[in-house]
C-alpha cells in the first residue's frame, strides 16, 4: 500500500519482532495506522517510526511500557520531553548504582589475598622542584596543552628557570583528589617560592612505563600497594620519559606512585 509500511517492513526496519509490535498495538502504545479488515494486516506510516524508536528508548532505560501512556497527552502525542528528562534521570541513577558496585568490589579485591598482585617495581628519585596550575578535565591533551604553555610563559616571565619532563600530578588525600599540571622548575637563590611551586619529595617511588596516559587509572593499577589505604595521603605523578631509547623501543610515559 502506498504511503504506508507493513508490519514485517517495520520490524526490519528498526530490527523489532512482529511479536513485539503486536503486543505494543494491544497495550495501546503503537496503534497500527491502517488495519485491513479482510486480511487483519496491520500497517504503518513513516512517522510512527520516530514513536517506535521512542518504545524502544523507554524499554532500555527501564521505563516499564505500561507507564508510557504517561507520556501522551490527551490527543495521544508522545511527549518526548519529559521522556527524555526521566530518561535521563534513570540514566544518572544507574551510573550511581554502577560506581558505588565498582567501589565496593574494589574494597573486596583489596581484602583478598594479593598474593598474585602484580609487584611493581620502586626506584629512588631526588627531591624536585615545580610549577603546578590547577587542571580540572581529565587527560585532555587540548587543555593539557594549553596550560602546560602558560607554565612555561609564567616562569619565563618570573624569571623561573622551567624545563622538561613535564606531566600530571594527581594528589589524593582523605578520599578527595587534586589534579595538576607540571613542569620541573629551579628558582633563583633569592627568590621566594610562588604560590604554584612546591617540592616533590626525595623517596623510593612504585612506578611502571607506558606508551600512553594510565593516570586516570592509576589508583587501579597500584591496587594492591594501595590496599587499605584509600583514605590516606599518596600521589600519582605521570611524566614525560626523556631518557628513552627509541632504538630499543624505550617507552614515553612513566606513572609514579608515593604514599606519604
Amino acid at each position: 500500500m502506498k504511503g504506508y509500511l507493513s508490519i514485517g517492513q517495520v520490524a526490519k526496519l528498526k530490527n523489532v519482532s512482529i511479536k513485539s509490535l503486536r503486543y505494543y498495538d494491544e497495550i495501546g502504545v503503537l496503534k497500527p495506522a491502517y488495519i485491513n479488515e479482510q486480511t487483519n494486516y496491520r500497517y504503518y506510516k513513516e512517522e510512527q517510526l520516530f514513536l517506535l524508536d521512542a518504545i524502544v528508548l523507554c524499554i532500555e532505560l527501564g521505563i516499564p511500557l505500561r507507564d508510557f501512556h504517561n507520556y501522551q497527552d490527551k490527543n495521544g502525542s508522545l511527549q518526548i520531553q519529559k521522556l527524555l528528562f526521566d530518561g535521563k534521570s534513570l540514566a544518572e541513577q544507574r551510573i550511581i548504582t554502577m560506581r558505588n558496585c565498582i567501589d565496593q568490589l574494589q574494597s573486596t579485591l583489596a581484602r583478598l589475598d594479593l598474593s598474585d598482585a602484580p609487584a611493581f617495581p620502586k626506584k629512588h628519585i631526588e627531591k624536585r622542584g615545580i610549577l603546578t596550575i590547577p587542571f580540572d578535565e581529565v587527560t585532555s591533551s587540548t587543555r593539557y596543552n594549553h596550560m602546560l604553555l602558560s607554565l612555561f610563559v609564567g616562569a619565563q616571565r618570573s624569571g623561573i628557570t622551567a624545563t622538561y619532563p613535564s606531566g600530571l600530578l594527581y594528589e589524593w588525600h582523605s578520599g578527595q583528589v587534586e589534579r595538576y599540571v607540571f613542569v620541573h622548575a629551579t628558582l633563583p637563590a633569592d627568590m621566594p617560592a610562588p604560590g604554584n611551586f612546591r617540592y616533590l619529595p626525595e623517596a623510593y617511588y612504585y612506578y611502571m612505563q607506558s606508551d600512553t596516559h594510565h593516570i586516570d587509572d592509576g589508583s587501579e593499577i597500584f591496587a594492591s600497594v594501595l590496599a587499605g589505604r584509600e583514605k590516606d595521603h599518596f600521589l600519582l605523578i605521570e611524566t614525560d620519559i626523556l631518557e628513552k631509547d627509541l632504538s630499543k623501543g624505550g617507552k614515553n610515559l612513566e606513572l609514579q606512585l608515593l604514599v606519604l
